[in-house]
């Protein structure tokens, strides 16, 4: 059985990283099964055999993989069925989509999502979380937070995708593919948070629709947050 290791809060049903949710989506685009491992910010030890600190981390038939981009490949390499990257050239659209999606979506949601992460971790994991992240922010998470401006950030982020998107059903043409679930992987964090900075009627709200439920109709409904969060946080 494989066995993947991803973010999870307080609730260990609750599992909303971004790079951990991308990896879903591609065990269930090849047809594989998993067993969830839930780990909280401050689990270190029990992903410490994997070389490193990060979620996520994948173990598949004895084999230890991390990195969402680097698990795709292998998943790729040892199922080739229903490829995730394809050749080279799909690899390096990959690459690109996956340095797009930082800058135009990660960025602007963290500003969305912060006080709904805050909210649901685990409050063992409260100080790492405020000392890892405002070193990395240069500020602190107050300073940092917009919910308002990082749902402007990002709806102008995507708007070139939602152009693409109203003359193809997926980002790879009639059917998703590992392009897909890269930028996929990002939103489901924000909907796992609560939060939905797109509209429904849109068509990247749409093409969000058509993943979540294939995903769904296999593996059951997403758990959600419910959370509120002040306006002027």
């Amino acid at each position: 059985m494989r066995e993947l290791f991803e973010l999870c809060g307080a609730d260990p049903e609750l599992v909303f990283s971004p790079y951990c949710w991308r990896v879903r989506l591609a065990l269930a685009h090849k047809g594989l099964d998993w067993q969830s491992r839930p780990t909280r910010f401050t689990d270190k030890d029990l992903i410490a055999f994997s070389g490193q600190k990060l979620v996520p981390v994948l173990i598949d038939e004895g084999e230890t993989v991390h990195d969402s981009l680097a698990i795709f490949a292998h998943l790729d390499q040892r199922y080739p069925q229903r490829p995730l990257l394809g050749g080279a050239l799909a690899a390096e659209r990959a690459r690109l989509v996956e340095r797009l999606s930082f800058h135009m979506v990660r960025v602007p949601l963290l500003k969305l999502l912060i006080p709904r992460v805050w909210q649901v971790i685990d409050p063992a994991d409260r100080e790492y979380f405020r000392s890892s992240r405002e070193k990395a922010l240069g500020m602190s998470l107050e300073a940092f937070a917009d919910p308002q401006g990082g749902e402007r950030l990002f709806r102008e982020g995507v708007a070139p995708l939602e152009m693409w998107l109203r003359d193809q059903p997926f980002l790879e043409g009639h059917a998703p593919g590992g392009c897909d679930y890269l930028l996929a992987g990002m939103l489901f964090w924000a909907w796992c948070l609560g939060a939905q900075p797109w509209a429904e009627d849109s068509a990247l709200g749409a093409w969000f629709a058509r993943i979540l439920q294939t995903y769904e109709a296999t593996h059951g409904p997403v758990k959600r947050a419910a959370i509120h969060v002040e306006e002027n946080q």
